[in-house]
């Protein structure tokens, strides 16, 4: 009798042992992708966050530069990444322009490149017109202040040469 019921079986447990195998097997390769796809994102993140980190110390150091300069006449030469009124403005986006440009101080750990900054002196703005009047010491006396506007931007790399970001402030200075 057993004989005869092996004969009459179809195999219906070893097709369904085999769509269920392969159902997990795309399942756990599905995962795999999607955990690799992940670590690749968390590793752009951190390459990202690394860049602006470096970009914001380029950027403090050019704030400090400026605050230590005295006299606006210092921004006279793009060559060394200090624009004067009339310049043109660089396109940021050239690594040429970034060969033309300060140091920053601040040294980054871990980064390709050393951040670097570019300042433009943009004009005064005074807080009383009449106080840019001073024609033989007559307007000297005035209230308001002649404030001298910078625009500072800077340029931050991280690990590798994926990932650059550029921040820019507006700093305005007393001479």
């Amino acid at each position: 009798m057993n004989m005869r019921y092996r004969h009459r079986q179809s195999g219906m447990t070893l097709l369904i042992s085999m769509v269920m195998l392969i159902t997990l097997t795309l399942l756990g390769l599905t995962s795999i992708q999607a955990t690799r796809t992940e670590v690749s994102m968390a590793g752009n993140l951190r390459e990202a966050d690394i860049a602006f980190n470096a970009a914001e110390a380029g950027l403090k150091d050019g704030e400090n530069f400026v605050g230590a300069t005295t006299s606006k006449n210092t921004y006279t030469d793009p060559a060394t990444g200090l624009y004067s009124k009339t310049d043109d403005d660089p396109d940021y986006h050239k690594d040429l322009t970034w060969v033309a440009s300060q140091n920053a101080l601040t040294v980054v750990p871990h980064v390709k490149e050393q951040p670097k900054f570019i300042a433009k002196y943009l004009g005064d703005r005074a807080q009383n017109n009449a106080a840019l009047l001073n024609i033989g010491g007559y307007g000297s006396g005035l209230p308001g202040k002649i404030v001298s506007n910078f625009r500072i931007t800077a340029k931050g790399v991280g690990q590798t040469d994926n990932a650059v970001r550029y921040v820019q402030s507006y700093y305005g200075k007393e001479y």
